[in-house]
């Protein structure tokens, strides 16, 4: 990083440090990277890597770029199976308001409160969509190796292993997907108990995260362990040949999770959370709040309804502060 990219992170930092969305400052954000005389691209991954930083487990992902052209006929026919999956299971938790309903009973049981409180990345619109969509993928592309742990387990041959798998894995990424899509909202739970706030979004991530960790590290464990056990004179059951069976899943599945970045979240995400979102708002009517810090004094402050927040385009008026001042 140049002496100006630094600089210029800075000044993004102190915008998100304060909680106040980012398209708050586009404007002066812009004219910022112009002094600087720093490019829209590079403007784009520094905004990008504050906003969502790329982990070790991004990077695991890389090799499929070099294996793609001998795994991307097997991911093309998966991908062509999981595609039309997306519509009737959208149609199913959005379209007949499943998901909200579970929103309700979580609400319901937790005591939570749903409110508004605007992203951070709200209209930012300069964000690198590459950069957005790999630090979606890791889950997408785990839950393919999770779901051929599970499925290994069955007494089934080698062709039926990956036959089932397939299955087990297009069920699963179409409905996580849909979910994932529909909670990127400014929807979050607030539990007043515990003085805590939980953007829904982050209570789906956080909850696959974990779980699908856990299950990959017990999984594979317990193969590597027992696997001439589990699966007495069986191809799979050889370490080496197991081993190579889960680099070829993680990359065939990369190659998955690249499709449905591109088919799906950038085709039907708008749609879903902007159905999702209204569904709330006619169940709840939540109020949106500004949770905002300054000089180290956090004030969480209410605005106006979730209603006409979107009647307004999600549009907040704010007093101008002396970010770009110094």
């Amino acid at each position: 990083m140049e002496p100006e990219h630094e600089h210029y992170r800075e000044k993004v930092r102190r915008v998100l440090d304060s909680g106040i969305p980012i398209k708050r400052y586009r404007t002066e954000l812009d004219s910022e990277a112009r002094r600087l005389l720093i490019n829209k691209e590079r403007q784009s991954r520094i905004e990008s890597d504050l906003l969502r930083p790329l982990g070790p487990q991004h990077f695991l992902l890389l090799p499929a770029l070099i294996f793609s052209p001998l795994l991307g006929i097997f991911a093309f026919f998966v991908t062509i199976i999981l595609l039309p999956m997306f519509r009737p299971i959208e149609w199913v938790l959005i379209d007949k308001g499943l998901l909200s309903y579970v929103a309700n009973i979580i609400r319901r049981v937790t005591r939570w409160e749903i409110i508004g409180i605007p992203r951070l990345d709200d209209g930012t619109g300069t964000l690198d969509r590459v950069l957005d969509s790999t630090h979606r993928m890791p889950i997408t592309v785990f839950l393919g190796i999770f779901a051929f742990l599970i499925v290994l387990y069955l007494p089934l041959g080698p062709r039926q292993v990956m036959v089932f798998s397939a299955a087990f894995y297009i069920f699963l990424v179409s409905v996580i997907s849909v979910i994932r899509a529909a909670t990127m909202t400014s929807l979050v739970f607030a539990d007043p108990t515990k003085r805590r706030l939980i953007p829904m979004h982050s209570l789906v991530d956080d909850a696959l995260g974990p779980s699908v960790g856990i299950g990959l590290i017990f999984l594979l464990s317990r193969q590597l362990i027992y696997g001439s056990q589990l699966r007495s004179g069986d191809l799979l059951g050889d370490p080496v040949v197991f081993s190579i069976s889960v680099l070829l899943v993680l990359y065939t599945a990369t190659i998955i999770g690249v499709a449905v970045e591109f088919a799906f979240f950038d085709s039907r995400s708008d749609r879903i959370k902007s159905l999702f979102q209204m569904q709330i708002v006619e169940r709840h009517d939540p109020m949106v709040y500004l949770f905002t810090r300054h000089l180290g004094t956090l004030r969480i402050s209410p605005l106006m309804t979730m209603r006409d927040w979107i009647d307004n385009n999600e549009e907040i008026t704010l007093v101008d502060s002396d970010f770009f001042d110094n």
